[in-house]
């Protein structure tokens, strides 16, 4: 693919680029995405280029992913889509893609600098320029046959540049304040769905709204699942539709912990043969209850190789199938989900989680709950914070809400934590909550403060505020008025 120190940005985007640029298409699928639609087959000037990005979009539209790399779905695209007995073809794209595998591998290993950015930038310039060149052929002809004169012809070049010159130009995003005064003044701006754990609703003003990430801290085993699986039991309870993603539990695991909810039972009773009866009526029961409100759904996925990608990708064909919109992902959790970008650096890679799950959270314009674990001297702390997250603290910037859950060893085995709130954009954080009923088996969170009204109130209870009452009790005026 040539030396990485040549410079090819700087006049023609041959051959060179256009090698740089396939290597971007097929190791990162995000950029691959958003560049496909604007890209031409007649922009490549090598003829197994062309037939390679053929394949690709042949892919594309059968399947609506870019094949890559890391997955080998590349070599599958080539098999598929391939002129049939055509060795000499065949050879040419599976050695371009060798190529650019070894080219990725000298990058990950830092044995070359990695400008993967700079071609992602110099993209638009590449689709520019092509475009001149067509434009330029086009404008030869006209000139040739002499349909120059014509003015239809004119405007048609003038148009012509005109796009061109849009190409990479971000939408005119922007309003004036006096604009849509009553949309941004409605009452349920963030339209938050609620956790269940009061003081927690309390304070972040009903849940987490709509576009909005939540992240939960805690060592390992100190209840993460727990607290996540109420969140979505919570929404579900509420008629919101649910994905909930797994990597370390089984789906089974996750629905007796739901069972457990339900019929306020325990994990470790439900083997029993009188309580599991019980529990069984209570749960065929509340799923006639539910049927045809919100939808739960139980995603499993593996722990290897993971991207953010394969689960938005999931959202959306799942979403399309059947026909309805998810209202809230709750991810069981973030350090289980692989960078889609393929970088020795730890730090990098857990950005590039990040950065994708709230851009996940944003696009779907739902809340999204995660969580991630401490590092070793989070293991029996009286209290965590983020200088123990196990990663990148930038992870925690990210995050509209980040609180934390620790266990001491004496904690642990009384089911209680200690839950401290290290960051709420919409609320006041430092807040800490000490000796809260936390019980993993139980599946209970319980805030006990003064300061939060409605901290143990059942989650499915409704809270009546003055106005509530005051219309509740002319309601029962009138219908005495009318008894008499």
């Amino acid at each position: 693919m040539g030396d990485i120190n040549e410079n090819t940005f700087s006049a023609y985007l041959g051959p060179e680029f256009q090698q740089k640029l396939m290597w971007q298409l097929l190791v990162e699928p995000e950029f691959a995405e958003k560049t496909i639609p604007n890209l031409s087959i007649d922009y490549f000037d090598d003829p197994n280029l062309k037939r390679l990005y053929i394949i690709i979009l042949e892919y594309y539209r059968d399947y609506q992913k870019v094949p890559n790399l890391q997955n080998k779905s590349i070599h599958q695209a080539i098999n598929k889509y391939k002129t049939p007995n055509n060795l000499i073809e065949e050879e040419a794209l599976f050695s371009i893609v060798k190529r650019i595998e070894l080219w990725n591998e000298r990058v990950i290993n830092k044995q070359m600098l990695y400008d993967g950015d700079a071609v992602q930038k110099t993209t638009n310039q590449f689709i520019k320029q092509q475009e001149y060149r067509k434009v330029a052929e086009y404008i030869l002809e006209k000139v040739k046959n002499g349909e120059i004169k014509n003015k239809n012809i004119v405007f048609t070049i003038e148009e012509r540049f005109q796009k061109i010159s849009n190409i990479g130009e971000d939408n005119d995003d922007c309003e004036e304040v006096i604009e849509g005064i009553d949309n941004a003044l409605r009452k349920e701006f963030r339209q938050p769905i609620a956790t269940g754990i009061g003081a927690i609703d309390a304070l972040t003003g009903g849940g987490l709204g709509k576009g909005e990430i939540g992240i939960v801290l805690s060592p390992s085993g100190v209840g993460k699942t727990t607290f996540l699986t109420i969140v979505a039991n919570t929404a579900y309870e509420d008629e919101k539709n649910v994905a909930q993603i797994i990597f370390e539990d089984t789906k089974d695991q996750i629905k007796r912990k739901h069972y457990t909810i339900w019929a306020k039972s325990k994990l470790s009773k439900l083997d029993e043969d009188e309580e599991n009866e019980r529990v069984s009526k209570i749960v065929h029961e509340k799923a006639k209850k539910m049927e045809g409100k919100g939808r739960l759904i139980i995603k499993r996925f593996s722990q290897e190789n993971t991207t953010m990608l394969d689960i938005r990708n999931w959202m959306i064909a799942y979403q399309k199938k059947y026909g309805f919109k998810f209202d809230i992902l709750v991810l069981d959790y973030l350090d289980c989900v692989e960078s889609h970008k393929k970088t020795s650096d730890r730090n990098d890679a857990e950005l590039s989680v990040i950065k994708a799950f709230e851009a996940l959270a944003s696009d779907f314009n739902i809340p999204a709950w995660t969580a991630i674990q401490t590092n070793r001297s989070g293991f029996n702390a009286e209290f965590v914070d983020a200088q123990q997250s196990g990663g990148s603290i930038k992870r925690i910037q990210k995050a509209h809400f980040f609180m934390s859950i620790a266990k001491t060893q004496e904690q642990k085995e009384a089911q209680l934590a200690n839950i401290s709130i290290l960051k709420a954009r919409f609320a006041q954080d430092g807040q800490k909550f000490v000796d809260c009923i936390f019980n993993n088996d139980t599946m209970q969170i319980i805030i006990n403060d003064p300061r939060y009204q409605f901290s143990k109130v059942n989650k499915s209870l409704k809270h009546y505020d003055d106005n509530d009452i005051k219309k509740i009790e002319e309601k029962a005026n009138k219908l005495n008025e009318l008894g008499n």
